[in-house]
């Protein structure tokens, strides 16, 4: 074998081994990647915990999120609203610069995009 040949092979063994240990370090120190969804009641608890809330005091905050939570959702129901009206009429924009074959593509593009904003809104990281 040449003095090049056993150079290149040097450096792919050892770049291949720096992204294998790489990734058992990773996931050895970071673990897999969690899919726990933190519940409302475990936000209110370390909430709690770490303001160090008596009785009183937590049951006065709980009414006061109650009391919001409603708002809030309000809120986010028309943001999405506003959102998607906004994404729809750039979508239209788009298509007028399009011809019927990149129409065809944009159209599978779209419903890709789709699904994947449903399956992360379903299944968050």
């Amino acid at each position: 074998m040449q003095p090049k040949s056993k150079a290149l092979l040097f450096i792919l063994v050892a770049f291949l081994i720096g992204v294998v240990g790489g990734l058992v370090v990773g996931r050895y120190y970071y673990g897999p990647p969690s899919r726990h969804r933190v519940t409302r009641e475990e936000v209110r608890q370390e909430f709690t915990n770490r303001l160090k809330l008596d009785t009183r005091q937590r049951a006065l905050v709980d009414s006061l999120l109650e009391s919001h939570r409603a708002l809030f959702g309000e809120t986010r129901k028309q943001f999405s609203e506003t959102f998607k009206s906004q994404r729809d009429n750039l979508r239209v924009e788009i298509r007028k610069q399009l011809t019927d074959e990149q129409n065809k593509l944009y159209d599978a593009y779209i419903k890709e995009m789709d699904e994947r904003e449903s399956r992360e809104r379903n299944h968050p990281r």
